[in-house]
């Protein structure tokens, strides 16, 4: 393959900036720019990094050299690193000088790529890779960081090779089958397929935390107008973000604000109040409010603790699925006239109780008892072939499969879908639209 080359930290002024190639021609490239005394009549250590020149058109740029030899370097082919002062016109100068010397640019992703085609990474530790750069919440990182380890990469190898196995008793059975037991053959292979759906189902339910986790909590905050929705909102994220005024119908439109509350991320949405409305503003923003209702995974209720409930109140709660709605009972500094079970009674103007409503959010999605150390799974694609794989066995666990060859098939077919996950029957637009989502220089 061709040498490429990039800049390989963000573009601006900064303490540093490195410039990477790779390819066989790497070292090549590096010496014939690079000058150090030590080099002179030497030659180059991997992993040891070199004080020298760099040698532009009419000066020579300070800077450190660094060489990994294959297949001991990030993409496994020939590495040369330049660690020069961070300036943005002064690392494009570098990047200028290598590919006069012959190496091409680098495209996006284009080093992590070559790193999956050498064997230094799968393509799920790829995908964690990226989330983990583009993490905005320590639940994200510590998600990420388990996949990056490779751990989704052992799991689904293991059931990999157990099926291997099973498919390599299946061809003695087929091609000898006077010396084996077709019977107990298809139940071995039941057995190995069983304990494998176990697995998969594991992975395939961590799916729904890991959406939460890579995206947030969805919280909408409902309530017919006036009860203190926006004044809420404003406790919630300790901004005045919403405008908070006496006169009804003051939020037209939905309104999200992101707070990280133990690590995750929760998306507050303030909705428009539910009321009958002849205004076409507010009318669309009571639409939007409903539709926020549907999509939440939590709902506040917010109702007004010194008035007792209302019609537009009882209509209004016959819209929430009670198993994701947590009654919020503002007002409380006020005489009560309202008392529901289990509600959480707040003051949004005194800021009380406002961290109940936080507690109570990470105990109804049940993410207040997360597991980091176990896989959760946060990628869409993953849990596709995660998905597929299971109701293809699911299949033939259900059904009275009765021929191996068959079961010779099928357990192929599973043993493909598994190997779109860690890359190794992943096709070619896959593999580049994933890699594309990396910066360059990565």
């Amino acid at each position: 393959m061709k040498t490429i080359a990039q800049i390989s930290t963000p573009l601006g002024s900064g303490g540093i900036a490195i410039v990477r190639i790779s390819g066989e021609d790497a070292l090549k490239i590096g010496r014939s720019l690079f000058c150090c005394k030590k080099l002179e009549n030497n030659e180059i250590t991997p992993r040891y990094l070199y004080l020298g020149d760099f040698k532009l058109d009419d000066a020579t740029e300070k800077c450190m050299m660094v060489y990994f030899k294959a297949p001991y370097s990030f993409t496994g082919e020939d590495v040369v690193e330049f660690q020069i002062h961070g300036g943005e016109y002064l690392a494009t100068k570098v990047l200028d000088k290598i590919v006069e010397k012959g190496a091409t640019l680098a495209q996006n992703g284009e080093f992590s790529k070559r790193a999956f085609l050498n064997g230094k990474m799968s393509l799920d530790e790829a995908e964690a890779t990226i989330d983990m750069i583009n993490a905005t919440s320590d639940a994200e990182i510590k998600a990420s960081s388990k996949l990056a380890h490779g751990n989704l990469f052992k799991e689904v190898k293991t059931i990999q090779d157990n099926l291997k196995d099973a498919l390599a008793n299946m061809e003695v059975c087929l091609d000898y089958p006077e010396h084996d037991d077709e019977t107990k053959s298809i139940e071995n292979i039941q057995k190995t397929l069983k304990n494998s759906l176990k697995t998969l189902k594991k992975l395939e339910n961590s799916y729904k935390n890991g959406q939460k986790i890579k995206f947030g909590i969805d919280v909408a905050i409902v309530g017919k107008p006036n009860v203190g929705k926006s004044s809420l909102l404003n406790a919630l994220i300790k901004e005045d973000r919403a405008i908070v005024t006496d006169i009804k119908g003051t939020t037209r439109d939905t309104l999200k604000e992101t707070v990280n509350y133990k690590g995750l991320k929760i998306n507050f949405i303030d909705t428009a109040g539910i009321r009958e409305s002849k205004d076409i503003v507010e009318k669309i923003g009571v639409e939007k409010s409903r539709e926020s209702i549907k999509n939440s995974d939590i709902v506040l209720f917010v109702l007004d603790s010194s008035q007792e409930k209302d019609k537009e109140d009882i209509e209004l709660e016959k819209t929430i699925d009670k198993n994701k709605v947590i009654y919020i009972l503002n007002k409380s500094d006020r005489p009560q006239k309202l008392f529901i079970k289990d509600a959480i009674y707040i003051s949004a103007k005194d800021n009380k109780n406002i961290d109940e409503i936080f507690e109570e959010i990470l105990k109804k999605t049940r993410l207040d008892k997360i597991n980091y150390s176990e896989l959760q799974i946060t990628n869409k694609r993953q849990h596709e072939a995660l998905k597929e794989a299971i109701n293809e066995i699911e299949k033939i666990t259900n059904e009275n499969i009765v021929t191996l060859d068959i079961l010779d098939m099928q357990i192929k077919k599973i043993w493909q879908k598994l190997g779109e996950i860690t890359g190794e029957t992943a096709n070619e637009a896959i593999i580049d639209e994933i890699f594309s989502k990396f910066c360059l220089g990565k």
